[in-house]
């Protein structure tokens, strides 16, 4: 080999070795954590099928599972996600299939109360956590706080602890943001809003990393609240590095913050959220080289330039519009310079109004913010993810392959997923699907479904 292609072979093996703390990272193809191996709800997989024949690409297995709103992650063979054994709780379970045929590997089923004595709120069948999957563990967290790292291989217990046993997280859904490694630190992001189980008239912003290993808790990030901001609720932080330094990346009091993963100290800050809006988005910042995405709730969506290795230089926002988003559930997916994602409004007065909520897929250009195309009526359907020039769109029990291009609108296959006429189940259509190995994996209330969709 050259000595030139030797050398860079060095230095991108080094860059992967820094930003993950030293730790192998798994497989490109592997989908081991929130928002896939990239984090933003994209793959580098390619050789997918550019059209479905009717009735949908062929069905893999189809598996019963119990109910729940996070979804599944995927390391080598297995595929791990958390279920609620109820729908107003009692019980929670971590399973683990066979990506192969669908079989159960083992589960690990654990108490957890009534959903109701901690006032999640809807919708019910509550588990909303992705669970983060190493080469050896498992992480999940359960919506009433219960955090477990689990072996990888046979389901025992490592360590757990209840976080609502110190502090109650953000919002009311209870725990529904996932558990992120960055730097080799597990990072837990409580949210704007947070208070002391002992006292929950004072609330503030917290984040914490554990050490992944043992629980052990390694630093913790703490500010008050800032009034007038409304208090936020249920983001899974970013993970980029910053200066040299792996960092997690959230919104809290209006503010883009990146916090080091080594000792949770700010390392970057930047005020672009009004301050009466809503102090922690829902979707994860979405961080694009030095453009950073964001969709705050009660203000603009909006674009933030950053120089992430001269932290000294100046911030700007690149663009700040209204495009009609309220209470997104996802963030926007990338493909060659254009974002791709849902606007419109999902009210959230009860889960039967969720459910009906109609929302528009549009096509925007990242750099300026233009709206290239817009095509309407997705019901109850925001989740997306992209790979190989492609959308994975859920909306209403059908999953439909859409050309990511800015050309216009262009559905190359849909299949129906599943039928159900209960609101708060039809709220499954929130889970995103996940991809691993040319194999698309879909959660619905009863079942989780694996499609092939390699050629």
């Amino acid at each position: 080999m050259p000595l030139r292609l030797i050398l860079a072979a060095g230095m991108i093996l080094g860059w992967i070795l820094k930003s993950t703390g030293g730790a192998a990272p798994l497989a490109s193809t592997d989908w081991a954590m929130f928002g896939g191996p990239n984090g933003d709800g994209t793959s580098s997989e390619h050789g997918l099928m550019r059209t479905w024949e009717k009735g949908g690409p062929p069905v893999v297995w189809r598996a019963p599972i119990k109910q729940g709103w996070g979804a599944p992650s995927i390391a080598g063979n297995d595929i791990y996600f958390g279920s609620t054994e109820q729908l107003n709780g009692g019980q929670e379970t971590i399973v683990c299939l066979a990506t192969d045929s669908g079989k159960e590997r083992w589960h690990y089923t654990y108490d957890v109360g009534p959903y109701w004595e901690r006032n999640i709120g809807w919708p019910r069948g509550g588990f909303r956590g992705t669970p983060l999957v190493t080469d050896k563990f498992v992480v999940t967290l359960g919506a009433v706080g219960h955090l477990h790292c689990l072996d990888r291989s046979n389901g025992q217990v490592i360590w757990k602890k209840n976080l609502y046993d110190e502090f109650v997280p953000a919002g009311e859904k209870g725990c529904s943001f996932s558990p992120v490694l960055a730097g080799g630190v597990l990072v837990l992001w409580y949210g704007d809003g947070t208070y002391e189980a002992k006292d929950p008239d004072h609330h503030f912003v917290l984040c914490r990393g554990v050490r992944l290993e043992t629980g052990e808790v390694l630093w913790t990030f703490r500010e008050p609240h800032r009034d007038p901001a409304r208090m936020g609720e249920g983001q899974t932080p970013a993970v980029a590095n910053f200066a040299g330094d792996p960092c997690v990346v959230v919104t809290a009091n209006c503010e883009l913050k990146a916090l080091r993963a080594s000792d949770g100290k700010p390392v970057w800050m930047f005020d672009c959220i009004k301050h009466d809006a809503r102090s922690t988005t829902i979707p994860t910042p979405l961080i694009l080289d030095r453009y950073i995405v964001d969709i705050p709730d009660q203000d603009a969506a909006h674009v933030v330039e950053v120089d992430r290795e001269h932290l000294e230089k100046p911030t700007r926002v690149v663009w700040k519009k209204d495009i009609n988003v309220f209470c997104a559930i996802h963030q926007f997916r990338h493909h060659d310079g254009f974002l791709y994602g849902f606007t419109g409004e999902m009210q959230g007065e009860s889960e039967q109004t969720a459910s009906d909520s109609k929302m528009n897929l549009v096509c925007i250009e990242l750099a300026t913010g233009k709206i290239r195309w817009t095509q309407p009526n997705f019901k109850t359907g925001v989740a997306i993810i992209e790979a190989d020039g492609l959308l994975f769109v859920r909306t209403y029990q059908t999953l439909r392959l859409i050309e990511a291009t800015p050309d216009g609108y262009h559905v190359l296959g849909e299949v129906h997923t599943h039928n159900n006429r209960k609101a708060s189940q039809n709220l499954t259509d929130f889970v995103s699907p996940i991809l691993s190995r040319g194999k698309l994996y879909v959660r619905t209330p009863g079942e989780l479904i694996c499609y092939q969709v390699a050629r």
